[in-house]
């Protein structure tokens, strides 16, 4: 068994947040020419869209939501939305929750709601997809097709030829991967909703469709503003990067919040995610060597959370939440000057 040791009390952590002083509205700032989102890979940074001053005014800062008093409530409620969908479904939580197979997913679902058959250069291709997912620096094109023929392969997508060209490749979301597209959007949204209830975020909550199709629609022109969060988040990198190694680092986490100190063995954790115990092992002895956590005991079985891999942690949710809520608001602006006949794309 291992067990989990919370080093720091929420009130110290909270001062070791409000030490950062970088703004909400800095995150548009120009980025450099290359950005690193994982060790030894670099990617050309797109040109990134900037909000309209009237909705970057109302957009809740990170600053703003880690000195929430909500804030602990926020990341509890996040934690338990993504450990509710993917705890015990081990096929789902290997074959997806990666960074690179994330992003791709995300990016399939945008490049096809953006779709416009008038419009070559809107056409989702898997050029297409190679280029967008280049910004991220998290794939090469060869592991990009595999990534795509195994989606193909379990139904998530579709791959057919252009009625315009029969020689051009489209590929297109299938109703299983688009339904699994709301569920990912409701626990995106769960925190900001907890934190703050009053209007709330009732489309992603209540899955709705018009909402999805708006807000993958702005997201395209802000994904480099989420390759850019990554980069500047290398801890939480370090475990996204690995098969299921968000979900363990969030497992831990509920673990150190619910004090529940008799923990799990590497082998159930494991069977929970879809992962081997040995994989449990080297991912949580990768993250001691990089300082992330502590290992002691019989096997290095008890798992002290660092403070820095917290606050890395409470930093990367709270920048996540931030652009959620840029999104948010974007997307019911674009529904608000779009009937919903006139955005493009087709759900399931």
């Amino acid at each position: 068994m291992f067990q989990i040791v919370a080093a720091k009390s929420e009130e110290v952590l909270r001062k070791m947040h409000s030490s950062r002083g970088n703004h909400w509205t800095m995150a548009f700032a120009p980025l450099p020419e290359t950005i690193c989102v994982k060790d030894r890979r670099w990617a050309k940074a797109k040109p990134m869209s900037s909000p309209s001053p009237s909705v970057a005014s109302t957009v809740h800062s990170p600053e703003e939501i880690l000195a929430h008093p909500r804030f602990p409530a926020a990341r509890a409620a996040f934690v338990d939305a993504v450990l509710a969908l993917h705890e015990g479904d081990q096929f789902r939580s290997r074959l997806l929750v990666e960074a690179m197979r994330q992003v791709t997913f995300n990016l399939i679902v945008s490049l096809h709601l953006r779709h416009d058959v008038t419009d070559r250069s809107t056409w989702a291709t898997p050029q297409r997809l190679k280029d967008e997912i280049r910004t991220f620096g998290l794939a090469s094109p060869r592991r990009t097709d595999a990534l795509v023929a195994r989606l193909v392969q379990l139904g998530y997508v579709d791959i057919r030829p252009s009625e315009h060209d029969g020689r051009v490749r489209i590929l297109i979301p299938t109703a299983k991967m688009m339904s699994l597209d709301r569920e990912w959007l409701v626990y995106h949204y769960t925190p900001l909703h907890v934190m703050f209830p009053d209007p709330g975020y009732g489309e992603p909550m209540t899955r709705d469709t018009a909402f999805q199709r708006a807000q993958r629609l702005v997201a395209l022109d802000f994904s480099a503003k989420g390759a850019e969060i990554m980069a500047n988040n290398p801890s939480v990198m370090r475990f996204m990067g690995r098969d299921s190694g968000v979900l363990v680092l969030i497992k831990l986490i509920q673990m150190s919040g619910t004090g529940s100190a008799d923990g799990l063995s590497y082998s159930d954790i494991g069977a929970r995610f879809g992962i081997s115990r040995t994989h449990v092992r080297a991912l949580l002895e990768d993250a001691a060597e990089h300082g992330d956590v502590k290992l002691s005991g019989r096997g290095g079985r008890l798992v002290e959370l660092k403070p820095a891999l917290l606050q890395a942690f409470d930093r990367f949710l709270a920048d996540a939440m931030s652009g959620h809520d840029l999104l948010y608001k974007l997307a019911r602006e674009r529904m608000a000057k779009a009937p919903r006949s006139a955005l493009p794309g087709q759900l399931a």
